[in-house]
């Protein structure tokens, strides 16, 4: 992870799932620690392999991202996946 005071770069590699090339939820939670520990202001730029993201932090730490989406898959769940 790379760090200054507007900018992270960052990469997440789930267990279940292997490397991916973005996570909101995963880039504003390094971004809140990151703010949280001084190492960042609170208007910060997180880049990750499959784009960036800009999350803003407030002084509660509730956090606001704001970026593209991008459609990278499509698929159908059976209902069988539900039933015990």
């Amino acid at each position: 992870m790379d760090l200054d005071l507007w900018k992270l770069d960052f990469h997440r590699f789930l267990e279940a799932a292997g490397y991916t090339l973005a996570s909101g939820s995963s880039s504003s939670a390094a971004a809140a620690v990151a703010h949280k520990l001084g190492l960042c202001d609170s208007s910060i730029t997180v880049h990750m392999p499959g784009g960036q993201i800009f999350i803003q932090v407030t002084d509660d730490f509730m956090v606001t991202m704001t970026g593209n989406v991008t459609k990278v898959a499509e698929g159908t769940i059976s209902l069988e996946m539900f039933e015990d």
